[in-house]
């Protein structure tokens, strides 16, 4: 639906309210697309029957909120929203104290936050990290896309999993090393290939970058056995997720499990359930 626009939008959602006020008997005489009450007790009722849908599944409501507070901001072209999974960076006095440190401008968008005076804070993942920074909308802009970075697992083009097969390439060259062997060339082509990418994408001394990773590849090192690689990736491959789940990952709250757990059909019901009274006044 990219070629979608927020009318096109606003008629899905009317749709649905169509399909769920079906549903329910007695309730031929709301009329949600001219009557703004009708709208607002519709909207409740089903608002209200996704909360318990998410309870159910073990889905953090809050999340899936936010996450569409993000996504709707961006649909309406708001300069300062950004989806969950885009680049951005740091501008202003917060971009001039990462650099004074020497840590990294630039990062994916995990999760986002807006309080009740409308304030928007982004939880934002930078390299070599393992939480995401909540930072204020005030104090980012849009990242130029990381670039397309070929590789043996194929192309990468996200900052977020260029970093997990950076530690996972860096971990197997570790181990080679330990154990008196030899690196695969493919392992080491990939090494120099990311280093680079991410180097350049973060505007970052190659040091730098490699020390923020550094941990990383040692907490990989732990995890393996001692004399040899491990049978299965420590984490779930990067080739399988997603950028947004790869940011995810961080989350102060359980975003991930939102994204990743699989759908569960709804209960059937054989006849139409009265409609419960006065949720929405």
């Amino acid at each position: 639906m990219t070629d979608a626009g927020a009318e096109e939008f606003a008629e899905f959602g009317a749709a649905a309210l169509d399909a769920f006020q079906a549903l329910f008997e007695q309730t031929e005489h709301l009329d949600h697309r001219t009557n703004d009450e009708d709208a607002r007790e519709l909207i409740s009722d089903l608002l209200v029957d996704l909360m318990h849908y998410a309870e159910r599944r073990g889905i953090e409501f809050n999340d899936i909120a936010a996450e569409a507070q993000a996504y709707y901001d961006t649909e309406r072209n708001n300069p300062n929203a950004f989806a969950i999974g885009s680049t951005v960076q740091l501008e202003g006095p917060a971009a001039d104290e990462a650099i004074l440190l020497g840590q990294p401008t630039r990062g994916s968008v995990a999760g986002v936050l807006v309080s009740d005076q409308g304030q928007t804070e982004y939880y934002v993942r930078f390299l070599g990290h393992n939480e995401n920074r909540a930072v204020l909308a005030a104090d980012l802009e849009p990242a130029p896309p990381f670039p397309e970075t070929p590789t043996a697992k194929g192309v990468v083009n996200d900052p977020l999993m260029a970093e997990q097969l950076m530690v996972e390439t860096a971990t197997r060259i570790a181990l080679a090393d330990v154990a008196g062997g030899q690196p695969t060339q493919d392992d080491l082509r990939d090494h120099r290939t990311l280093l680079d990418a991410l180097t350049s994408w973060n505007d970052m001394d190659e040091r730098n970058v490699t020390d923020l990773l550094l941990s990383k590849v040692a907490d990989h090192i732990g995890a393996t056995e001692p004399n040899g690689l491990p049978d299965a990736p420590v984490r779930q491959p990067s080739t399988d997720l997603t950028p947004a789940q790869l940011a995810a990952q961080g989350f102060p709250v359980p975003l991930a499990k939102s994204i990743t757990d699989s759908h569960e059909p709804p209960a059937h019901s054989p006849s139409p359930p009265q409609r419960r009274p006065g949720l929405a006044r």
